[in-house]
């Protein structure tokens, strides 16, 4: 673990610069979300070739030519749309891939901290500095039950020292 010298008038700034924190967790993630992004856009996909197959049946159904400018307008707009969709779609699930993982990673961060701590915890280590998350965090209120637990145990620990020690001093 990467110890920092702690100056006492300044807190202690933790930067997790590594946005795969927990791979284990945050690729499946990513790759839900990327499934369910896709899956939103072919929907809507398919309902732009459903609105251009019922205007050309209404062509059809009104008796207008095969080559009418009717039906060259509506394949001029296909093939804009497709275009201008296909942009879309991939600007849209780079956006949110990109969210995506600033999300996972504000998950998997603050779970990675706390369940380090935890180790140290279940090791006997009570003498740790307590769990800081940033602000923006999911889970700061379960590293402040965390850092109210490690106070409640090392102070059960001291007190558990100081009866002892006075039990020995009695005999």
């Amino acid at each position: 673990m990467n110890k920092q010298v702690q100056n006492l008038d300044q807190p202690v700034v933790h930067k997790r610069r590594n946005y795969l924190v927990n791979p284990s967790f945050q690729l499946p993630f990513l790759f839900y979300l990327s499934f369910a992004i896709m899956f939103g856009l072919f929907v809507i996909y398919l309902s732009n070739l459903w609105y251009f197959e019922t205007i050309i049946s209404q062509g059809r159904e009104i008796g207008l030519d095969p080559d009418h400018p009717y039906y060259l307008f509506i394949e001029d707009q296909r093939i804009l749309l497709k275009k201008t969709y296909l942009i879309v779609c991939t600007v849209t699930f780079v956006a949110l891939m990109v969210l995506g993982l600033l999300l996972s990673h504000h998950i998997a961060g603050p779970l990675h901290c706390i369940k380090n701590h935890m180790i140290r915890i279940s090791q006997g280590e009570f003498d740790i500095q307590p769990v800081r998350l940033r602000n923006r965090d999911f889970f700061v209120d379960v590293a402040d039950c965390l850092n109210e637990m490690v106070l409640a145990l090392r102070s059960n620990e001291t007190s558990q020292i100081a009866s002892t020690s006075e039990e020995t001093r009695q005999k």
